[in-house]
Parts: structure tokens; C-alpha cells; sequence
């Protein structure tokens, strides 16, 4: 008898790739395509970018489980998404961090809430259409570097890796457009998702407004202490940001937030690069020696660099080998041996 798969179909061109993939390796697959939030969000506002989880990818979604004849199971995830995602979103704001509600999405919601309905199902394991690639239990890199998603899915526990498949790491992009293409799957020339399913507007301010949340204005001041303008509110700069709408006379980025004094401190750029930084919240998926050498990235879309790392029980101390440009709390570091994801945690 064949394992059952459950394939969290999303209803882009990387997900039914997978589904069309593993029902070529001779797995029975059940399709599940999650409901992050109410679809009258995508109705009411204005989509600038195109985002995962409208009622166009459902369409998507249904139209591929019903070509490929497998079963199509929606899961409503729009409760525990509030609570674990969009909460933690407004609050990791409100305290001057710089959150990343994806990596958690994939732990708290695909690879935990749908992946544990799809267990609880009759599944063996769960697939989705990430590019990255489970070997003999641990978490590495995609073979196609530029397409690599290991940083976003290395919130994942490291228990639940035995349990998921994930055909497309293999493959590049290209080639799975291609085998799309030659499939006769609708969306094979679709474009990624790239913007917050709950943000389709990006409009930060309105986000804020419609939850009641009040996002005071505050001072802008160079690192000498000098008042040079004012700022929107805290939620809406990062470290490293550049456009200030101030006229300074010279570049200035954004260094550091304060809470407490709602002020934004800005600086030249050579003072936003820096040498250390610690890492908490940690999801280790190798044995960690006290002290160890790897490479970091603490953002996607971002230059891995070399660091030297003390692993200090519930920490880590993290030294650069090379400056590095804003390093932002709230967001996560991925550390690397080559190709081997040994573990992340959110930057203090």
C-alpha cells in the first residue's frame, strides 16, 4: 500500500509541482489549502502585490487538486493565525521590533496547525512546495541557491522533519516551471507570492488604524542628540531604512528605535554596521559545541557572513568575522555549516 501524503496546496506553480510530483513517485496525496484570512480582506482592499491565500489561489488550488482527481480539503486557519501571527505582529511592532511573521507561519500554522489536521487525517507525511531539502533528518539548502527558502522553513522543530517531504529542493525554479508547463498545469507561468497575506495593501497605517491600535508621532535624532525632524510612529521604519522625509543635508539611516521615548535615532551610514549581536528564542537542529565557527543570515535577501558563535544554554553570542549592515531586532538569524541548517533564533 502506498503512503499517504497530505500536500498543503497553496495553488501557485511550487505546490502543485509538488502535488504533481508526488503522485508520480506513487504516493496516495490528499491536497489541503489553508484560509489565513476572511477573503473579504482581498474584496475590500486594494492588492498591490501579489499575496498567498486570496479566493484566486483557492480557485487556483481547486482547479489542480480536480485536474490531478485527488481529494481537496480546505482548512480554516483564520483564528489561530490572529492569534499566533497578526498578534504577534502588532506587538513585536509596538516594541520597536521588526517582526517576521512568515518564519513563524510555517512553524505555528503550515508545518503546525494543517500539518497536524493532516496527520490526524490518516497522512504519513506532509509536502508542501518549499524549496529546501529534509536529508536523513535535518534541515539543508535547496540546490538552487537563488530560489533556497531553508531560512524561512528553520522555524520548524526538529521532530516534525521525519514527517515532511519536500520534492521541489531538488529542482530549480526553471525546471519546475518547465515540468508545469510540459504537466499542462494552469499556473505554470503564475507569479510568486512576495507581501503579507494580511497586509495585501501594504498600507501599514490603515492596519493599525482598523485594529484601534494609536501609533503616536516622535522625534528623529541624530546619534549626537539632535532634533532633526519627526517621525510617523515606530512601526513604520527599520533599522537600516534610509527614507526619512527629513532634509538633513547629508545620507542618514535609521540606527535604532526607542520605545520608551518614542524617538528614532538616525546616523551616518558607516554607524549602522555592526560587529555582534545575540540571538534568542532558539530552534536548534544540531548538536551545538560551546563554542563554534559557521555563517549567519539575518535576513533573507541577505549576504551570509562568516561568524564565530558561543552557544550559552538558552543564547547565542554571535561575533561577526566582517561588519554587518543593520542588524535588526525582531528579525531572525539562520546560521549555516555549508549547506546544513544548524539553528535560528530572533535577534535582541
Amino acid at each position: 500500500m502506498s503512503a499517504k501524503v497530505g500536500v498543503l496546496l497553496s495553488g501557485g506553480v511550487d505546490s502543485a509541482v509538488a502535488l504533481y510530483l508526488l503522485i508520480e513517485k506513487g504516493y496516495e496525496v490528499t491536497a489541503y489549502h489553508m484560509k489565513t484570512v476572511r477573503d473579504e480582506l482581498y474584496i475590500t482592499k486594494q492588492i498591490k502585490h501579489k499575496v498567498c491565500c486570496s479566493p484566486s489561489d483557492t480557485h487556483d488550488a481547486q482547479l489542480i487538486a480536480k485536474k490531478f482527481g485527488v481529494p481537496f480539503k480546505i482548512i480554516h486557519v483564520e483564528d489561530v493565525f490572529k492569534e499566533k501571527i497578526i498578534d504577534y505582529f502588532i506587538s513585536e511592532n509596538l516594541a520597536g521590533k521588526t517582526p517576521n511573521p512568515c518564519f513563524f507561519c510555517n512553524d505555528y500554522i503550515k508545518f503546525g496547525f494543517v500539518m497536524d489536521v493532516a496527520l490526524s487525517d490518516g497522512m504519513d507525511f506532509v509536502a508542501s512546495g518549499h524549496y529546501a531539502r529534509i536529508l536523513n533528518g535535518k534541515l539543508y539548502r535547496a540546490l538552487d541557491k537563488e530560489k533556497d527558502q531553508s531560512y524561512f522553513l528553520a522555524s520548524i522543530k526538529k521532530e516534525k522533519l521525519s514527517k515532511i517531504l519536500l520534492p521541489n529542493g531538488e529542482y530549480s525554479k526553471e525546471t519546475i516551471r518547465d515540468i508545469a508547463e510540459r504537466a499542462g498545469i494552469h499556473v505554470a507561468k503564475k507569479i510568486d507570492s512576495q507581501d503579507l497575506c494580511f497586509l495585501p495593501d501594504n498600507d501599514f497605517k490603515s492596519f493599525f488604524e482598523e485594529r484601534g491600535v494609536k501609533i503616536e508621532p516622535g522625534n528623529i535624532i541624530t546619534s549626537e542628540g539632535k532634533i532633526i525632524g519627526k517621525h510617523e510612529g515606530l512601526p513604520f521604519y527599520t533599522i537600516g531604512q534610509r527614507k526619512l522625509g527629513v532634509a538633513a543635508g547629508q545620507k542618514l539611516y535609521v540606527k535604532a528605535k526607542n520605545v520608551e521615548g518614542n524617538f528614532i535615532v538616525v546616523s551616518p551610514l558607516d554607524e549602522v554596521y555592526q560587529n555582534e549581536m545575540k540571538v534568542k528564542s532558539l530552534n536548534i537542529y544540531a548538536d551545538l559545541h560551546d563554542e563554534f565557527l559557521a555563517t549567519v543570515k539575518i535576513r533573507q535577501k541577505f549576504k551570509e557572513v562568516p561568524c564565530r558563535v558561543k552557544y550559552l544554554k538558552d543564547e547565542l553570542k554571535v561575533q561577526f568575522l566582517e561588519p554587518v549592515f543593520a542588524v535588526t531586532p525582531g528579525q531572525i538569524a539562520v546560521f549555516y555549516n555549508e549547506d546544513e541548517v544548524l539553528c535560528s533564533g530572533v535577534i535582541e
